[in-house]
Parts: C-alpha cells; structure tokens; sequence
C-alpha cells in the first residue's frame, strides 16, 4: 500500500493527531512529514470535509493567532471598532474556507504553499479593516472615534503581504527559483535550510539558495521601480 493510499484510508482521528505532531515538529525546526496535514487540507478543500476543516482550524488557530496579534502588536493605535483578535481569525478561515479552491489545491505542492495562502488570508482580513478605517464611516458617531486616532500606514513588514508587491517581486525575478526564494524566504520566513526541505526538486543544494536571495537582492536594490513602490512614491 502506496503512503498516499495508507494517508487516503487513516481515521480523521489519527490524520488529526498526526499532522499536530508534524506540525509541532516543523515549528521546531526538526525533521518532519507534512504529507498528514497535507491530506487534512486536500479532505476539507477537495471533498468539502467540513469535519477536515475544523480540524484545520483547531491545529492553526493559534498560529494564525500568532500574525494577528503580531501585527496588531505593531500597530498599538488600531483599534477597528467591535474587531477584536478573534474576529480576525475567524474571518481569515472564513476567507480561506471560500477562497482556497481545488484548483488552488492543485498548484500547491507543500504544506508551506498552503499555509501562506492562509497567512495571506490573515492580511487580507487586516488590509480590508485597515482601509476601512482610513476611509471612515458614514455612522457619525464611528466617525467621531476614529477620526480620534492617528494616521498610520502599513510598516515595511506589511508591505510584503500585498498583492501588488508580489506581482512586482515576481516580474523583477529571473526564474521560478529566485521568486521562490524571496517568498518563502520573507513572506513564510523559513530559512535557507527550511526552504531546501521544503521545494528539494528545485534546489540541487543550499548554497544555490543563498546565491538567489544574494542576487535578487542585490538586483532589488539598484531597481527604482521597485525602491518607489517601497517608499510609497
């Protein structure tokens, strides 16, 4: 029996157990399988397995808590009205749950693609109530509260979650190798060993990872279409 089969028949019990162990392991930068999650996601998305789901939930929740309030930490004078953390999280699930299609499914082939897909969620989420709250509202008396906090803008950090920025990023890369490497790179925040593990059909080995992010940087760096969109010009 193939390993994909063996992952096909297991219990939603054990899948769940075992995927909370590998994903505990990957955390910790220790070796680990991702193929259990795997098949969490492909049972929730690729069978409308809305058990599957929650149990997708119940193992990320807390990491998707973890870039809610990192950027909420960032942003201490955002206070959206009646949106607390857990507002959020739920709505990037929500968003993730509807969004996420087969044919998404398809094009990812680690649990790395997924979970940025979901991060990206999270940001969404975020952007939508931050331009909310920049444009106001037409109730009065929310108007009167917001207009009590200061004008902000997304932080460097933020600005490699916005679509507009990855389009750029991609246009300005050689190959699928270099983009590859920046994303995962600053958007998944795995480091050079993490990304080998995670793509080694693409990388023959870790130092060609290094020599990408050094020339797409350095190319970045002298690029005035790029510096301008950092700079907001």
């Amino acid at each position: 029996m193939s390993h994909e089969t063996e992952l096909q028949q297991m219990a939603m019990a054990d899948l769940a157990q075992r995927c909370a162990q590998e994903t505990d392991l990957y955390f910790h930068q220790k070796e680990h399988d991702p193929s259990y999650c795997f098949e969490l996601i492909r049972r929730a998305i690729r069978n409308n397995d809305k058990v599957a789901f929650e149990v997708i939930v119940t193992q990320y929740e807390s990491l998707v808590a973890r870039w809610v309030n990192k950027w909420m930490d960032r942003h201490p004078d955002f206070l959206p009205v009646n949106e607390e953390a857990q507002d959020f999280i739920a709505q990037a699930f929500e968003r993730f749950w509807f969004s996420f299609t087969p044919a998404k499914l398809d094009k990812s082939h680690s649990l790395a693609a997924v979970l940025s897909y979901l991060q990206t969620c999270v940001h969404g989420a975020l952007m939508d109530a931050w331009r909310k709250w920049r444009r106001g509202s037409s109730d009065e008396e929310t108007n009167d509260e917001l207009q009590r906090l200061p004008e902000t803008a997304p932080t460097p950090e933020d600005i490699f979650q916005i679509d507009e920025f990855w389009r750029l990023i991609r246009k300005k890369c050689k190959d699928s190798k270099e983009f590859t490497v920046v994303f995962a790179s600053f958007n998944l925040n795995l480091s050079p060993r993490q990304i080998f593990a995670e793509y080694p059909d693409l990388f023959k080995d870790i130092q060609e990872i290094y020599q990408c992010k050094t020339n797409v940087m350095e190319r970045l760096r002298r690029d005035d279409e790029f510096g301008k969109f950092v700079r907001g010009q």
